[in-house]
């Protein structure tokens, strides 16, 4: 039998299509992304950094609610746990005792869940506007603030929150800056005047990324200028899962 002649392959001389056309594709992808990056728009950016920042505490807003439309963080009183009783022990109740009278006359806020103490001030009660010069009626707040947690064995994280309105001058070029400088100077008063432990305390500026009520209203933004006095369930500074709302 004669054996069939086997047909020669003939080299394929446009195969750098096939490197050429990935090529295109991954440029392509590339300035895709620069576009996306050059085109920032706040909202998304803002919704962007929530999912980041949830994605790495997963216990990220546990005791509060994300809500539609405004965009805006509600606390939720809820009870102590006993985890949180046998830390805190009388220390909660002691707090309470001493800041009744300033939260009767609307000076401040407390909120009480699992995690925390939170001491709410509002900016009218402590700051002059658009700056971090303390008020000298703000002093007695805060005397009286350092006084009822002095003895506590629990590290303190000092949160400032502006509004959603922007700030651009030469000592506060941002929201940020000024959050920032605010509860810095409450540190400062805290360490100077009253001999708190460096090693327990922390300022944080939030700016205007942690709102409590809507910024479409005056009363809803005088509501977001704020400073927040935490007061830790734990025996760490950590601002991670745990502290975080």
């Amino acid at each position: 039998m004669s054996r069939k002649k086997k047909h020669e392959e003939h080299e394929n001389h446009e195969r750098w299509l096939v490197s050429y056309a990935d090529f295109i594709t991954l440029l392509f992808a590339f300035f895709t992304s620069m576009y996306a990056i050059s085109s920032v728009n706040e909202g998304k950016f803002r919704i962007l950094s929530e999912s980041l920042a949830i994605a790495f505490n997963p216990t990220l807003y546990t005791s509060t609610k994300m809500q539609e439309g405004p965009r805006f963080v509600k606390e939720q009183r809820s009870h102590m746990t006993e985890e949180f009783r046998d830390f805190f022990t009388n220390n909660s109740q002691k707090i309470q005792a001493a800041l009744r009278d300033l939260e009767k006359d609307k000076k401040l806020s407390l909120i009480i869940d699992d995690q925390r103490i939170i001491i709410r001030v509002t900016e009218t009660s402590l700051f002059e506007p658009s700056s971090d010069k303390l008020l000298d009626e703000a002093m007695p707040v805060l005397d009286e603030i350092a006084a009822a947690l002095k003895d506590m064995p629990n590290n303190i994280r000092i949160e400032g929150h502006t509004d959603n309105i922007p700030i651009n001058t030469d000592r506060f070029p941002s929201n940020w800056d000024l959050s920032s400088a605010r509860s810095i100077k409450i540190l400062k008063h805290f360490v100077d005047s009253h001999k708190y432990d460096p090693r327990r305390m922390a300022a944080l500026g939030y700016g205007e990324f942690r709102p409590i009520d809507s910024n479409d209203t005056p009363s809803g933004r005088m509501k977001n200028r704020r400073v927040d006095i935490l007061v830790i369930n734990g025996d760490t500074i950590d601002i991670g899962a745990k502290q975080q709302y």
